[in-house]
């Protein structure tokens, strides 16, 4: 018996209908999802142009020693586990964050009072102090993402519950007459901190909140790069938090059997616990520079830190020959006088920076992170 014969058009329907079940199987597979990677952080980033590293907390006045002008002060930890997949990274991450930033005035001042010891002279000085800290646990979430060629650009957003939050201000002149040994105070004083006490306090939430937003825009050419960034800035939000200001007016003449400064301060003020919520400025970050034979980049960053103002830092780095193979950089920051190398070598990533290796040290990085796909 002969098989069926099929007109010509009749055979083309066929057989494009078996191409078309053939196809649709093929796309019926799902395509393999991108690797998951794991990344597990510690940074420590610690700074004091006043007093070394292993002084901070203490008492240590003997070893205050002011830069001319402006003094700044800052640590910022944090300890980070992370899972990036696809463009997006979840972390759980706990962090501790400080700026100090306080005239030489102020500092010698502090110093002057604890010793205990009175000018040869007249003299006075302008105090100003101000001091920003927070410290929480909490859930971030970031996603980078690639625009047009040489461009990226990433956010992250971090939803913290607070367990500190400090803040403390201190401005107005002091003044000393050798004549009379006569201090003359005229300060004003605003506090904020979620351990303040004070009688007649009521109920604090045992938690703060935050929530903090960061963003950065990259972009790489041939022969340069560049890139832009804000973090860290955002709200704060503590129910029934502590909060006193006061002023300082006085005039004193004593001093007790050590030698140590008395005096009997005329305090005005109040305090208070509103639900306060605030805004935390931004840091920004810009940096460019130029990319160098072998991938290797050279370039400028410079910080703002509310308050303070611009920390540069000058940057070189070389990249791994290969996938996983050793990658080297090194930063030279102006303000700390402090060398940060760096490695990255098959998923390790080491970062260390000190202004000089004894007890004396003022300005100390450590960063440890390593990253594995699963």
């Amino acid at each position: 018996m002969n098989p069926p014969r099929f007109s010509r058009p009749r055979r083309l329907a066929c057989a494009l209908a078996a191409a078309g079940c053939a196809t649709g199987a093929w796309a019926a597979e799902p395509p393999a999802p991108p690797e998951a990677t794991w990344q597990l952080g510690l940074r420590s980033d610690r700074h004091s142009d006043a007093l070394p590293l292993s002084a901070l907390g203490d008492d240590a006045w003997q070893r205050l020693a002011p830069r001319p002008g402006r003094n700044l002060a800052y640590v910022d930890d944090e300890l980070r586990l992370s899972r990036t997949q696809a463009g997006w990274t979840w972390s759980v991450l706990a962090r501790s964050h400080a700026t100090l930033v306080a005239s030489d005035s102020a500092l010698a001042l502090a110093a002057l009072v604890d010793s205990g010891r009175r000018p040869a002279a007249d003299a006075q000085w302008a105090v100003q102090a101000r001091l920003r800290a927070f410290a929480g646990a909490g859930l971030a979430l970031g996603h980078d993402q690639a625009l047009a060629p040489g461009w990226s650009v990433r956010w992250e957003a971090q939803a913290l519950a607070l367990g500190r939050w400090r803040e403390r201000r201190f401005d107005g002149p002091v003044q000393y007459g050798a004549a009379t040994g006569t201090y003359r105070f005229d300060l004003a004083s605003d506090e904020l901190d979620s351990r303040l006490d004070f009688p007649f306090r009521q109920p604090v939430a045992r938690r703060g909140a935050g929530l903090l937003l960061a963003g950065e825009l990259a972009w790489q050419g041939d022969a340069a790069w560049a890139r832009a960034g804000l973090r860290d800035g955002g709200w704060l939000r503590w129910d029934g938090v502590p909060r006193q200001q006061a002023t300082l007016d006085t005039a004193t003449q004593a001093v007790d059997a050590d030698g140590f400064l008395v005096y009997q301060p005329l305090v005005q003020g109040r305090n208070r616990q509103d639900g306060l919520s605030r805004w935390l400025p931004w840091r920004a970050t810009l940096a460019a520079g130029a990319r160098l034979p072998g991938g290797q980049r050279l370039g400028l960053q410079v910080e703002t830190l509310p308050g303070w103002g611009a920390l540069p830092t000058l940057q070189w780095q070389r990249p791994a020959a290969t996938p996983g193979g050793l990658a080297l950089g090194a930063d030279w920051r102006l303000h700390e006088r402090r060398l940060d190398l760096s490695l990255d070598w098959a998923g390790l990533t080491l970062r260390a920076g000190a202004d000089r290796l004894d007890g004396q040290a003022r300005s100390r990085l450590l960063a440890l992170a390593y990253r594995r796909a699963f």
